[in-house]
């Protein structure tokens, strides 16, 4: 998903390192999930979204401090890029590649009528939460139609409802009720670094958190809720989206206050080089290529000094299908085939990991058939 959710479960695994914040472990892991599953790739839909593959989109985000102004440094570029259609998880839709300086992801949109549709939760690291919650979570997964481009202006329509039992510490849980709503607002001129659309469709998604203090049919106690607007133009698709920082106090639970921090997104030309700046990395497992793919596909990676390496291919599920490293290599590069066939893989969305000694990167990867 376009919104770093790769870096913020990486972010989420240092929290929950200390013992002293175990009692907010899960219950972050819900709220950052719930700020970043329901994104927009959204007359009829199709006429917002380019037709041709390889159709390149340049970002730049820059996330936002408590008065919603940008906090210097914190500017990242991100490319993304259309590589093409296929059926997934039982629509046909599109396939967008994510590159930046983090990480490298894909996503799936489905345009169909005057609906624009988007697959969430699929790579959901469930596998490393208690089983009790990861259900929970599970139940999120699928298709959402997010974008109603016929929907009457400022008129809600529900996206999701759904309650969760979420652990605090050993002897205390948190009853959490999570609804997502979305409303198409009027229709407006805005300006970005790409340039300036008129009429750009525009929609707010916004995620409301509750607790259930007393059992239905009493409404949940609202705690706190998190706004998304997003500009759509034709032929263009997404050319801005703001997120604001949203301050979170939950201090009757036994939990400080914190932030949710925000973040500003707008569409911006090619640079001069259309290359992302690297940072450069001791270790790194890069994206496969090609992705996705069918069946074969090329893994790489990198060490920077001789380590037992292992090198796994698991499911969505957190399972393991395949080894297919293990062994103790020298400093270097590498590069490894996979065959997924010989594994008797079906379609879908799968992660490869890598560890060498103390260290450990994981991506994800497309299997289409």
């Amino acid at each position: 998903m376009r919104s770093n959710q790769s870096r913020l479960w990486l972010n989420l695994n240092q929290l929950c390192n200390s013992n002293a914040q175990l009692k907010v472990k899960f219950l972050i892991f819900l709220l950052l999930f719930t700020a970043i599953s329901i994104r927009i790739y959204a007359q009829t839909a199709v006429s917002f979204f380019p037709t041709q593959l390889g159709y390149k989109w340049h970002y730049r985000t820059v996330t936002l401090d408590t008065l919603q102004n940008p906090v210097p440094g914190s500017e990242r570029l991100r490319v993304d890029s259309l590589a093409g259609e296929m059926m997934y998880q039982g629509r046909l839709a599109k396939v967008i590649l994510t590159l930046n300086d983090l990480f490298n992801d894909s996503s799936f949109v489905s345009l169909e009528g005057t609906n624009g549709f988007q697959y969430i939760g699929s790579d959901l690291p469930l596998g490393s939460l208690p089983p009790a919650l990861a259900d929970s979570l599970q139940t999120l997964v699928g298709w959402y139609s997010t974008f109603r481009f016929a929907q009457p202006v400022n008129q809600n329509y529900t996206l999701l409802t759904r309650s969760f039992t979420v652990p605090i510490d050993s002897s205390t849980t948190l009853p959490l009720v999570i609804t997502v709503t979305g409303r198409r607002l009027s229709d407006q001129t805005v300006s970005v670094p790409f340039g300036t659309f008129t009429n750009a469709k525009r929609f707010l998604i916004t995620t409301n958190v509750g607790t259930q203090v007393l059992p239905p049919p009493f409404p949940p106690v609202p705690l706190f809720s998190i706004p998304d607007t997003t500009w759509i133009a034709t032929n263009t698709w997404i050319v801005r989206r703001v997120t604001p920082t949203v301050r979170i106090n939950l201090s009757t639970f036994g939990v400080p206050p914190f932030r949710l921090p925000g973040q500003l997104t707008v569409l911006t030309p090619p640079p001069l080089s259309t290359s992302i700046p690297q940072t450069p990395l001791a270790f790194e497992l890069a994206q496969n290529y090609p992705n996705p793919f069918n069946p074969t596909t090329t893994l790489t990676y990198r060490l920077s000094k001789a380590s037992n390496v292992r090198l796994e291919v698991c499911d969505v599920l957190g399972r393991k299908v395949a080894t297919l490293v293990q062994e103790r290599q020298s400093a270097g590069a590498y590069r490894v085939n996979f065959n997924a066939a010989q594994f008797n893989l079906a379609s879908g969305v799968y992660f490869y990991q890598l560890t060498a000694g103390t260290q450990s990167q994981m991506r994800k990867m497309i299997l289409s058939k």
